[in-house]
């Protein structure tokens, strides 16, 4: 299987972890089923597109000053002191090679979003 089959199946997954949690508290609060999974479905859906849009955010570049700006105040103490001084040029390359893509992240939370979009239909539909 590949990476991104696999990542994309991973955070399926976290997905429906995600909206059975939700699903089940607001089951405890006795609310209607049909509402507790367009809430759960949108929930996942929610926090998978955000977390997505600042993955592929950071996958820019974007906050990569910031990260080596922490990293150089942390190598103040001599204790996390390095031999080498990375410069920004190589910390920005090092940290490019790092990156996985969010494409997967993104499609998932787009598939629980049309879900609960289709959730909401039917919530509607029965009332």
């Amino acid at each position: 299987m590949s990476e991104k089959k696999r990542d994309f199946l991973y955070n399926m997954l976290a997905g429906a972890v995600i909206a059975v949690l939700v699903f089940a508290l607001g089951i405890s609060r006795e609310y209607e089923i049909t509402r507790c999974v367009c809430d759960g479905l949108f929930v996942a859906a929610v926090l998978l597109i955000g977390i997505g849009g600042l993955k592929g955010i950071r996958n820019k570049g974007v906050f990569d000053v910031a990260g080596y700006g922490i990293k150089s105040a942390i190598e103040i103490i001599p204790m996390f002191r390095r031999e080498e001084k990375e410069t920004i040029g190589q910390y920005r390359d090092r940290k490019a090679s790092e990156r996985k893509g969010a494409s997967g992240m993104l499609l998932a939370g787009v598939i629980y979003l049309v879900l609960s979009f289709a959730a909401l239909g039917v919530y509607y539909a029965v009332k």
